[in-house]
């Protein structure tokens, strides 16, 4: 991949040595042309990885659509995946997958993406199917139908979450005219009110030629490439530019104060916008400086004015985001649960950004500000599909593709000046939008009673069914005698899969290993320690310790870490899981010993103040009470709970509330002090590095690591046996049903688990899966089912995971029954069996094509003492795995008479379905009924 890496540094560098940029120093070195019907072609070359990132922009979004049709777009990033006269409502996924490759697409308000990542001697095939779809799109009823819920499933999923409706209360107080007052995700009354004629006629009018961009990013020379694109798309005909609403609502001149009330706010939260400007603007990234010098990390000015120091709010953040037409720059505060001055953190926000327009910020917050962007435009473009979306961005919503070839030289022009007239300019107090989330307590109530009465779930289907549907396609439109009749696919090639890295240990017993890898000037450093969240003896005390690290150690106070760290931008977090836990450094190869240098020391001198304990506590439970409204979250927490009793994995790596409620400074310590020592820990350094320049790191800063005291010993308790089926209901009124299907299963070590991951795949792994093809593909009862085994050190879980409006939960938790029995009973069709299989032989390079992606690999087999050839036995199982081995896993490991059963929604409404399919203990708040 990245001879661009180096292209970036050499660029970086000279810009901000203020030397002139010359045409050779391109960062994307990228070849442009338009072919005769219009089609936007640019091409970029990476030879780093066998692989290929097709993107097709269509400038179309939400700002295209009727205002009494909202949702369209997004109603197309569906329909188009359903198919044509030549191909069924899953084949895209299917010739996809089975290559080895993976699709997608997105829908936002400028534009839709389609986008494919696959090998790159199936490039042929990606283009085929872009085609094959511009041209010959199948738009029925029935698809229509099928789609519509699912939509409705994903609206329904967002609503539910915490905040769930405040982004459009926003959008439309910052427009009132302008389609940019609506969300991309759409309105179901609307979508309800269509007809499939319309849909056509919005199919017809937007996704042309003429209204697309192109990029093809990978191992493919751009001859090749072009010529491919030209026999691909170049006979579809270029049709009329459709017209965009291009007319802004004007920008007040006296401030807007917003009182939005939503149902589902955990924690008071208030902020500023202000109206900005649009992508490609010359005061873009000044306005991008900007909020990471008021609010882009802990060491930023509202943080530590409103959190660090006076302790008002939980989190406080600020930045800019920017449309094709329009852009936004804003600051917010969220406050604890229990409440706050919500007036005085306004009049905080109102302060630090009145001194953004009074005084100019100082040479080493800018310098700060520049060495972040910087990095992130490094990090964001170390894999090949980062880098077409840059270019694809540029080019569809700026109009200009080398525009990604500017960043560099625009960050280094950018002075105190700059920021402090822009901050004059579009901060102004008379322009403000200031803005209070404050709990609807009496739509909550409404919704705890079931009282709450949604006009678009009320609306009815009122559009007549289109019964005699026209052939699929474009009218008049045929296809030449050189477009392929067939799908293009190639032959799957086989790849050296070994990895490449060193090993060396040090006299303190501390494994180093080394994933070496020149393309990049970036370099990830982790330390990866045997002690996770399963050994602690308080739950949430691992997570928290970890978290303390950087909250001060040796001479650094933790805003003395934060300011060191953002200044050369380093990150340094540590995290626990529940069987490992990790510290981990990333920074440019420049600034490696800087990080290690601090990385050492919070490891070997963590102060672990009570004082930043209490803050990252306040902060933490903050956090977990707004995770708590979420009834993902629920169902997942409860699931666990079911399964494992009082096993360690009944809890989560960071605890519940409670849990954190209860730790103390010394409960940390007394973690960090057993589990934290070098012969339970591998030190990887993965990027630009040498093995003989890591291990001389190493010795300076760990070689002084020491432990003295023998390896500790740890006693967990026993998972529960498996009981009879039984349905968990979690009673969380006024929102959308989630639904856990589970039972305990295989770990890595059990000779089943290499048969057990082809199992997954074609069960519910995928979007063509079976259970992903039933649930949502033919019902079209939820926007997405997945489920299969998951491996763990200590234990294996088979789940079964999705969500379900209110009326269908009955119906949805029999299909993943009926399901789980067709596993059983019935093998995978050959088709199936070698499907999956290719994806996972073929994928494998893909997903491989970072060094920080093969040191996770060299984690896992450190972590869990597997086989060093673990991934070349694994994937010589799947190469040789029959349908007869998946159908002897299937019944041997699961058993529909013993599974665990967890439903998160209103009780009142969905029991009654519940209780014909098993037994149902309905559970509140959060107690913990006694086990089945």
């Amino acid at each position: 991949m990245m001879k661009f890496a180096y292209r970036l540094m050499a660029v970086a560098m000279a810009a901000l040595s203020a030397a002139p940029i010359v045409a050779a120093d391109r960062l994307f070195d990228y070849h442009e042309t338009t072919l005769d019907n219009g089609l936007h072609v640019i091409t970029l070359e990476d030879f780093s990885c066998p692989i290929v990132n097709v993107q097709l922009w269509y400038h179309v979004g939400s700002r295209d659509e009727d205002p009494e049709r909202q949702g369209f777009a997004h109603m197309f990033e569906h329909m188009m995946f359903r198919g044509t006269d030549r191909l069924g409502p899953t084949d895209h996924f299917d010739l996809i997958r089975a290559t080895g490759g993976s699709c997608n697409a997105y829908t936002a308000f400028d534009q839709t993406v389609y986008h494919e990542t696959l090998p790159a001697n199936q490039l042929p095939l990606a283009l085929w199917l872009e085609a094959e779809r511009m041209a010959f799109l199948k738009i029925d009823q029935d698809s229509f139908d099928t789609e519509r819920k699912v939509v409705e499933e994903e609206r329904r999923m967002g609503l539910n979450r915490p905040y769930g409706r405040l982004m459009e209360k926003v959008l439309a107080a910052l427009h009132t005219t302008h389609p940019y007052h609506w969300s991309p995700i759409g309105n179901i009354a609307h979508l309800r009110a269509a007809s499939t004629p319309e849909l056509r006629a919005f199919w017809t009018k937007y996704y042309v030629p003429n209204n697309a961009t192109l990029v093809i990013a990978g191992a493919v020379h751009h001859d090749v490439a072009e010529l491919l694109a030209e026999q691909m798309f170049g006979w579809i005909p270029q049709y009329g530019n459709p017209d965009r609403a291009t007319e802004l609502d004007p920008i007040p001149t006296q401030q807007q104060d917003l009182i939005l009330k939503e149902d589902n706010a955990p924690a008071p939260l208030c902020g500023m916008l202000f109206r900005t400007v649009p992508m490609g603007h010359p005061d873009e990234v000044p306005l991008q400086l900007l909020g990471i010098i008021l609010g882009g990390g802990e060491s930023s000015r509202i943080y530590r004015d409103l959190v660090a120091d006076k302790q008002m709010a939980a989190m406080a953040m600020a930045g800019s985001f920017d449309l094709q037409e329009d852009g936004l720059f804003g600051a917010a505060a969220v406050l604890s649960p229990m409440g706050g001055d919500i007036d005085a953190v306004l009049k905080e926000l109102e302060t630090q950004v009145a001194r953004l327009r009074d005084e100019p910020v100082t040479e080493r917050e800018l310098e700060k500000a520049r060495n972040q962007v910087l990095r992130n435009l490094i990090t964001q473009n170390l894999t090949i599909e980062s880098k077409a979306s840059a270019i694809g961005r540029a080019a569809a919503l700026e109009g200009d593709a080398d525009a990604a070839n500017r960043q560099i030289e625009e960050i280094r022009e950018v002075t105190p000046a700059d920021l402090q007239r822009v901050a004059q300019k579009y901060l102004d107090p008379q322009k403000a939008f200031v803005g209070r989330v404050e709990r609807n307590l009496m739509g909550s109530l409404a919704s705890f009673a079931g009282l709450n009465k949604d006009e678009e779930e009320s609306a009815p289907i009122t559009a007549q069914p289109d019964t005699t549907p026209p052939p699929p396609g474009r009218p008049g439109l045929t296809r030449p005698d050189s477009f392929p009749t067939e799908p293009p696919s190639a032959d799957i090639r086989p790849t050296d899969i070994t990895p490449k890295f060193e090993e060396r240990r040090l006299m303190n017993d501390l494994k180093i290993i080394v994933v070496e890898n020149h393309e990049v000037p970036f370099v990830t450093v982790q330390l990866g320690l045997r002690g996770g969240a399963w050994c602690e003896s308080k739950p949430g005390a691992a997570e928290m310790a970890l978290s303390m690290l950087t909250r001060g150690a040796g001479a650094y106070s933790e805003g003395d870490l934060a300011d060191e760290l953002e200044t050369y931008a380093i990150t340094l977090n540590g995290n626990a899981g529940m069987d490992t836990s990790s510290i981990t450094l990333t920074c440019l190869t420049e600034h490696l010993d800087r990080g290690m240098k601090l990385l050492s020391t919070c490891v070997r001198e963590p102060t672990f103040s009570p004082e930043e304990f209490n803050k990252l506590r306040s902060q933490t439970l903050t956090g977990m009470a707004i995770q708590a409204n979420s009834p993902d979250y629920l169902a997942d927490r409860e699931l666990r709970r079911q399964l494992y009793g009082d096993h360690p994995y009944a809890r989560s790596a960071p605890g519940e509330i409670a849990d954190v409620e209860a730790l103390t400074i010394n409960d940390l310590q007394a973690w960090w002090g057993t589990f934290a020592r070098p012969d339970m820990a591998a030190l990887i350094f993965a990027g630009d590095i040498d093995a003989d320049k890591a291990v001389e790191l190493a010795k300076e800063y760990l070689g002084p690591w020491q432990h003295n005291y023998p390896a500790p010993r740890t006693e967990i308790a026993a998972a529960p046996a498996a009981q009879p089926t039984h349905i968990y209901l979690v009673d969380h009124p006024g929102v959308q049903t989630q639904i856990r299907v589970g039972q305990r299963s295989l770990t890595r070590k059990d000779d089943g688990y290499f048969t057990s991951r082809v199992v997954s795949g074609y069960f519910g792994g995928a979007f063509n899966s079976r259970l992903n093809d039933v649930i949502r593909v033919q019902k079209g009862l939820t926007y997405g089912a997945r489920g299969g085994y998951t491996a763990m050190k200590r234990d294996g879980r088979f789940v079964v995971s999705t969500f379900t409006k209110n009326e269908t939960v009955g119906e949805t938790v029999q299909a993943i029954f009926t399901e789980i029995d067709r596993l059983r009973s019935e093998p995978p069709t050959d088709k199936e069996l070698n499907d999956t299989k290719s994806y996972m032989l073929g994928s494998f390079p893909g997903e491989r094509e970072t060094p920080q992606a093969v040191a996770g690999d060299l984690w896992l087999i450190e972590s869990e003492s597997l086989p060093a050839n673990y991934f070349e036995r694994l994937l010589s199982a799947v190469a040789t795995t029959t349908a007869d081995d998946c159908a002897k896993l299937a019944q041997t490991t699961l058993d529909p008479k013993q599974m665990v059963v967890v439903v998160c929604g209103p009780a009142a409404q969905i029991r009654d379905q519940l209780e014909t399919i098993a037994p149902v203990t309905v559970i509140t708040g959060d107690s913990e009924p006694a086990h089945q």
